[in-house]
């Protein structure tokens, strides 16, 4: 049911919600337009947006745009070039499926739906790797997390998130399977992932260290004649990542234009050069990074509906804060290399997320926390076996679901706003 939910609302939402979305569709639309046309990366602060994507934004496509790129500012320019390639690359054959540049829209998107429900697919992989027989459960729960509209909306419009959540995914699951059999091959496998992720988003770059925490563990239990494997594992991801790095290096001198991309949008993201401090954190990450039931778009729909908004709060409170405190019930299983494959992706990003605000002065998003939210909500899963009530796990998971399904309902039929579904 949870499956058919998903694809349903997926779907949907690739057909009705507006294009572009407000969050950036456009510029990614535009870097796999680029690649798609020129076989080749767009440079941040030299190549220009789509001309056929600010048609469409002007509501004039198929008619040319009368907009200028090199007079439009930052919305002239490919802005999301700084972002690592391969979900563009990936996207390239939707892209090119038909020649109607809003079909295209429709066709990533479409792409996009594809790898939620693959997503979905493998967190069942995963939850049978880590729960076995209770594997139900925690799939489940990481159902409701991906049928939440802040996951299906950012998932299924078009950005480089839609690759980054299956492919962490998988990377724990092959991480976990390594650790459990003790797999050099499965080790390099998972090694491969890893670079993967991060070649598909930068932010995904904390998976590198949990992966070196296994490798590291798996050498301590091998003697020093056996460790050829693991330096060939190790050296996997940094390989994968290396042209890329070296494509920074030659076009802008250094491994990301990461520093470029904030002093390029500051203007507009931040005029005023308001500093963050650091004793607005526990505000700002409540905030920012704890709510993953609306995307941004939705943050103000359910204003007049308490109900509702009683229900979204809740759905955060479920996915992060109580599932922390379940996480403690654990104890000493806690410290362990599996519970640290699950649990500290999403540490390392949260701890990411802070020195991105209050160290390079810069937004903060819950939505770059979706891929190793999972993850997260695979270690509660785990903790659910402290349960008495045996039901209960169940009983919760069903509650949030149909708490989904109202709001849901909601944006669906009851919401007329600007954003709404057509």
């Amino acid at each position: 049911m949870q499956v058919l939910l998903i694809a349903g609302l997926a779907t949907t939402t690739a057909f009705r919600f507006h294009y572009f979305a407000p969050t950036d569709e456009e510029a990614h639309y535009s870097y796999i337009q680029q690649i798609a046309e020129h076989g080749t990366l767009p440079v941040l602060g030299k190549t220009e947006t789509s001309l056929q994507g600010l048609a469409i934004f002007q509501g004039k496509y198929p008619q040319p745009t009368t907009i200028d790129p090199k007079h439009f500012g930052l919305g002239g320019l490919s802005y999301e070039a700084f972002q690592p390639p391969l979900y563009y690359y990936a996207a390239v054959p939707a892209f090119s499926l038909t020649s109607n540049f809003v079909d295209k829209i429709y066709a990533v998107r479409l792409f996009d739906v594809g790898l939620l429900l693959a997503a979905a697919a493998l967190a069942g992989r995963l939850t049978r790797a880590v729960l076995k027989d209770r594997w139900m459960i925690g799939w489940s729960m990481i159902m409701v997390f991906l049928a939440l509209p802040g996951v299906v909306v950012r998932v299924v419009t078009i950005s480089n998130g839609a690759l980054a959540l299956p492919l962490t995914i998988l990377f724990a699951t092959e991480l976990w399977i390594a650790w459990d059999r003790h797999s050099p091959r499965r080790l390099a496998v998972a090694g491969a992932l890893g670079g993967l992720c991060v070649l598909t988003e930068l932010e995904l770059v904390v998976l590198l260290p949990v992966f070196a925490l296994v490798v590291v563990a798996e050498a301590r239990r091998r003697a020093l004649r056996a460790w050829g494997p693991l330096f060939i594992a190790a050296a996997i991801p940094l390989v994968l990542m290396a042209p890329w790095f070296y494509f920074n290096h030659v076009h802008y001198g250094m491994l990301t234009a990461g520093p470029i991309a904030i002093k390029e949008q500051t203007p507009i993201i931040n005029p005023g050069h308001f500093h963050y401090s650091l004793r607005e954190l526990p505000n700002e990450t409540a905030v920012n990074l704890t709510d993953p039931t609306l995307p941004a778009e939705w943050a103000l729909t359910l204003e007049n509906q308490p109900g509702l908004t009683y229900l979204s709060q809740l759905l955060d409170v479920l996915i992060v804060p109580a599932g922390l405190v379940l996480i403690l019930a654990l104890g000493r299983r806690l410290w362990s290399i599996r519970s640290s494959i699950l649990g500290l992706p999403w540490l390392f990003q949260m701890f990411e997320m802070w020195y991105i605000r209050y160290a390079e002065q810069w937004n903060i998003y819950v939505r770059y926390t979706y891929p190793t939210l999972p993850l997260l909500l695979t270690l509660v899963a785990m903790a659910t076996d402290t349960f008495r009530a045996r039901y209960l796990p169940i009983l919760i998971t069903t509650g949030a679901t149909v708490s989904v399904g109202l709001i849901w309902g909601f944006l669906l039929f009851g919401y007329h706003g600007p954003f709404a579904l057509r």
